[in-house]
């Protein structure tokens, strides 16, 4: 029996699950950056309103703005890889 198309299958399931894998710690330091902006935001809104400080304010809004945008195209990253995956075992599996 030929292994070499399971053996590129497998070769391509470690590469993906290992990119998933780095996409997925990205994701959690995302999460911890837009928890510590939530938390800067709330002291900042606590707080009375100096100039420095709405300027602040709006510039940790813009950041945790940004922060969602990217958490957001990480998921669909992910998504995107999780159907290439489908669609590779799929194919090897039509193809035996």
């Amino acid at each position: 029996m030929d292994f070499s198309a399971l053996e590129k299958v497998e070769d391509k399931l470690t590469f993906l699950f290992s990119y998933i894998s780095g996409l997925k710690e990205e994701n959690r330091e995302l999460k911890r950056k837009v928890y510590s902006l939530e938390l800067n935001l709330a002291q900042a809104k606590s707080a009375a309103a100096p100039e420095g400080l709405k300027t602040k304010h709006s510039s940790l809004i813009e950041e945790r703005d940004r922060l969602m945008m990217e958490r957001e195209l990480i998921r669909k990253k992910m998504e995107t890889l999780i159907s290439r995956i489908d669609n590779i075992i799929e194919e090897e599996r039509a193809a035996s």
